[in-house]
């Protein structure tokens, strides 16, 4: 196990962003690849659970561009039930084998990704957020924001019942070397966009932090001609007071849920006509709230709120806070905070008081392997599976997943995997969680159903030749 600077943790990547040697072999003015797992750093999943869309984010500026390929999780789910021995030939019919070394399988992903539905992106593409413009019976919109070419590209997916029968296929105006065309693109976004959330209440926004320089921006979906940036904050998020580093910014946006019909509403909602949301700062030890006027189009800056986690005196001058995820996203009571350093996970109280205004207020924490992001949530029980509800976080420097029993809040198994993993996915149809091994160029999956043997383990990798865990 390989311990990695903070600085080249989500969306950064500074050491890759900053090389200048082009250690591929490749001329950094060659298109993107569409046919392999190349830095991957966004995942998203179709509805149907047959395909996995993964950004290849061109960290290193290997290449003109960066990538959105297709992964056929169908055919893999096939392919895993009859793996081929170590060290056999792989081919489209049989893309994966057993491990030379350990126990995991391995599966070639250039064998199930069709070069032909990809699409080329800006460089720096970062994680994927999904849109459903027409409805739950329109196609997929996919929104990648991208950081070395700042901006925010959409591609919309068609097929398979996502808005006609037809086969799939993506569409953002992409000539014949498959590159998505500026009609598709947001510009003008500001420097250093981190993730991009999308409402998840029936408010037609998007919400983008900045890794540097204190901003965030607010983005219609339903513009004249698409996605469209209708405010802007540029000192949103507060100063490094640490360390007087100067840094300023924001890693996620999580909204805190409304319902009128059981009462939950926020008092600053106006009765769930504004949403309400929450943004970890990056280089303050908390969050700040802000609301939306949605006839106006403008952001409506709140109060900010400590998280303090364990040993802040003992930071260093580094990314603090980092991703979000509601353990029941119905509720908003408990919200999970990631603690990039030191690293830790808070569940932090977000419910309401007498007077119906949203706490925040720490109610525990719990130390993580070093330089964590990202947090995912599964909740087995809602469908009679067994097993705990979990919180999994990415710990990109000790290329390490940290999995939270939520029942008793501790760390009940920190497992190995490949190098710097970020983004999470679960599917969970198959109870599998999917992590994309950023620096690795492969993606992990963990069995997530636990009456399988195989439970909270890797048990089978996108990538070949991989070191043992």
């Amino acid at each position: 196990m390989r311990a990695r600077s903070w600085s080249i943790g989500l969306m950064g990547l500074m050491g890759l962003i900053g090389a200048a040697v082009n250690v591929t072999g490749c001329s950094k003015d060659e298109l993107a690849p569409l046919d392999r797992l190349l830095q991957p750093t966004g995942l998203a999943q179709s509805p149907s659970g047959d395909h996995l869309f993964v950004t290849n984010g061109n960290w290193d500026r290997s290449h003109a561009s960066s990538g959105l390929v297709v992964l056929d999780l169908a055919a893999l789910e096939v392919a895993l039930g009859q793996p081929r021995a170590a060290g056999a030939a792989l081919d489209a019919s049989r893309p994966c084998r057993d491990h030379a070394v350990d126990d995991r399988l391995e599966c070639d992903p250039s064998l199930l990704i069709d070069p032909e539905l990809g699409v080329r992106l800006p460089s720096g593409a970062g994680n994927i957020a999904i849109d459903r413009p027409g409805g739950e019976q329109g196609p997929l919109r996919l929104l990648i924001p991208t950081r070395v070419e700042p901006g925010v590209t959409w591609v919309d997916v068609f097929g398979q019942g996502l808005g006609d029968a037809g086969p799939l296929r993506l569409d953002c105006g992409q000539a014949e070397d498959q590159a998505c065309d500026r009609g598709h693109r947001l510009g003008e976004i500001g420097d250093d966009p981190s993730r991009l959330s999308i409402d998840n209440q029936g408010f037609r926004y998007a919400y983008l932090p900045h890794l540097l320089g204190g901003r965030l921006t607010l983005i219609a979906l339903d513009g004249d001609r698409g996605p469209e940036v209708v405010d802007f904050h540029t000192q949103f998020f507060r100063e490094d007071a640490l360390f007087d580093s100067g840094l300023a910014g924001g890693f996620s946006v999580i909204q805190r849920p409304c319902d009128l019909d059981t009462g939950n509403v926020p008092a600053l909602s106006q009765d769930c006509t504004r949403p309400f949301l929450l943004a970890t700062q990056r280089y303050w030890w908390g969050l700040r709230s802000f609301r939306v006027a949605p006839g106006l189009d403008v952001l409506i800056a709140g109060n900010e709120s400590t998280v303090i986690g364990p040993n802040l005196e003992a930071a260093e001058p580094k990314p603090l806070m980092g991703g979000m995820a509601y353990e029941d996203p119905e509720q908003g009571d408990r919200l999970l905070v990631v603690h990039t350093t030191p690293p830790a996970l808070s569940r932090v109280d977000t419910s309401l008081d007498e007077d119906d205004n949203v706490l925040v207020r720490v109610l525990a924490t719990v130390s993580l392997c070093t330089n964590p992001n990202l947090v995912s949530v599964h909740r087995p029980g809602l469908d009679g599976e067994p097993g705990p509800s979990l919180a999994l976080v990415s710990c990109y420097g000790s290329d390490q997943i940290a999995v939270v029993d939520l029942n008793v809040f501790v760390v009940v198994a920190t497992l190995d995997l490949g190098d710097g993993p970020n983004e999470l996915l679960i599917d969970d149809a198959r109870d599998w969680l999917l992590v994309a091994n950023t620096a690795d160029s492969t993606i992990s999956i963990v069995d997530l159903d636990a009456g399988r043997a195989t439970y909270l383990k890797e048990f089978a990798t996108l990538g070949l030749g991989t070191a043992s865990r």
